[in-house]
């Protein structure tokens, strides 16, 4: 009976306009347990219409719902099959098994290759098991990293129109066919972007599992992160650069390229928890989260079977809606850990975030920020693509990489923030995507601080 009127009470809240301030982290617990053994009444091939919106409700985030249920949606139920991760991941897991410790402050010791703790055994409400989802979304399987030729970053208002916007005309309008629907576009920014792995590699067990054996330019690091922009003119040439450490202790050292001040400059770890340059994202943001897990406090909140674009049909995201930030595409029902972050930083701008992490590949598709106050502020949508499927090779027509066969990947496709407290998001499509095997003589031309004067 509660389970049945919390549910009908948090569906009528999301069928109007939401309203940030009244959503509270209690509440989304409160859909969370009141939906956790809902049984699905879609199959496979189902086409999701607005007429059918509540079957799928107990399976997306009350906050998430307004986004992508709205009249003319068109939800396709498509089973995502096996998306588990590379075979020499899996040697590692196995090979390495009860080896990760966690110790008294958080910090993972004793950890070599693969996943590194078994998420059957962990808890709902344990913080010990939180430290260890964390330091498994931490060394999820992601090769030898990300690498992307074109990031677009759309702000996007609610309402309006943004056909007329310069993005829509730009090399012979061959972007219309991706922001279709409604929203009013307030400005694009473009940049590539490149991480690289450089330890804890399960692709390389003849090299100590490391980079180069873990000498020289990648003696003691996690990864090295590359974010660049080239346009629009006002900030092209603006570029970051984060060295994440192999010692979870130890802080990143990262730094930035402003061109209207000609000089490089270190930041500090309150920028990467602040707004880049403009959008309604952070540095912290990326991939659901990107900061050091030792700057938080974490709680594992249990599991959910969400409903997410895991396997995308399509080469790259195609928006449509009434405010053009939904995902037009293929969604699949996944086994999610949910993940609470609790930042210790009292200047931190959040006072917690969900994250939905897929069991099997490690990868993240819903999170949630709550403000200084409690209140709902952001949510994000992030959607994947597969590197298996034949289309992933079409990313070759935005300049990809290879990704060689059998990399095994959920590849980030988009991820989309709304800023729900002042009706806007920042749409952030990837184009031109590989997981490449990288020489170590090019991510040093590529990834040195000194680089960042170039551009890229």
């Amino acid at each position: 009976m509660f389970k049945s009127f919390r549910y009908t009470l948090l569906a009528a809240v999301v069928a109007q306009p939401f309203a940030a301030q009244a959503f509270s982290p209690d509440d989304h617990l409160a859909w969370l347990k009141a939906n956790q053994e809902a049984q699905p009444q879609f199959v496979d091939g189902d086409a999701i219409t607005f007429d059918k919106a509540d079957l799928v409700k107990p399976f997306i985030p009350a906050e998430q719902q307004s986004e992508v249920l709205f009249e003319g949606m068109d939800m396709k139920i498509k089973d995502a099959g096996d998306l588990s991760p590379s075979d020499n991941y899996k040697a590692a897991t196995e090979k390495f098994k009860g080896t990760a410790t966690i110790a008294a402050d958080g910090a993972i010791e004793n950890y070599t290759a693969g996943r590194p703790f078994d998420p059957e055994q962990f808890q709902p409400g344990s913080k010990d098991d939180g430290w260890k989802a964390v330091w498994n979304w931490t060394f999820r399987w992601q090769q030898a990293g990300l690498k992307i030729s074109e990031v677009h970053w759309v702000w996007v208002r609610k309402g309006g129109d943004h056909s007329k916007h310069d993005v829509m005309s730009a090399d012979g309008g061959k972007y219309q066919k991706y922001y279709t629907g409604g929203g009013s576009f307030e400005r694009v920014l473009a940049g590539p972007y490149h991480r690289v792995i450089m330890s804890h590699r399960s692709d390389l067990p003849d090299t100590d599992y490391k980079l180069d054996g873990g000498k020289g330019f990648a003696k003691d690091t996690n990864f090295r992160e590359y974010t660049g922009f080239t346009s629009p003119f006002d900030i092209a040439g603006t570029a970051f650069l984060i060295l994440r450490y192999d010692d979870p202790r130890k802080a990143d050292d990262s730094w930035a390229y402003i061109p209207s001040l000609r000089r490089v400059r270190r930041i500090s770890v309150e920028v990467k928890s602040d707004s880049l340059l403009g959008t309604d994202h952070t540095l912290e943001d990326f991939y659901g989260f990107n900061g050091r897990p030792l700057e938080h406090d974490w709680e594992y909140v249990g599991t959910a079977r969400i409903l997410a674009v895991a396997r995308s049909r399509t080469v790259d995201t195609i928006y449509y809606g009434p405010n053009g930030w939904a995902p037009l595409d293929d969604w699949a029902l996944r086994k999610t850990d949910v993940l609470r972050m609790y930042p210790k930083r009292s200047n931190h701008p959040y006072s917690t975030k969900f994250l939905y992490i897929d069991r099997e590949s490690g990868e993240c598709y819903y999170a949630n920020a709550f403000d200084k106050a409690g209140e709902l502020w952001k949510v994000w949508q992030i959607q994947k693509s597969w590197t298996e499927d034949p289309q992933y090779a079409e990313q070759k027509a935005y300049k990809a990489d290879v990704t060689p066969p059998g990399t095994r990947m959920e590849s980030f496709q988009s991820i989309n923030v709304i800023d729900l407290q002042n009706g806007r998001g920042t749409l952030v499509p990837t184009r031109g995507t590989s997981f490449p095997l990288v020489e170590l003589k090019d991510v040093k031309r590529t990834h040195d601080v000194n680089y960042l004067t170039e551009g890229k």
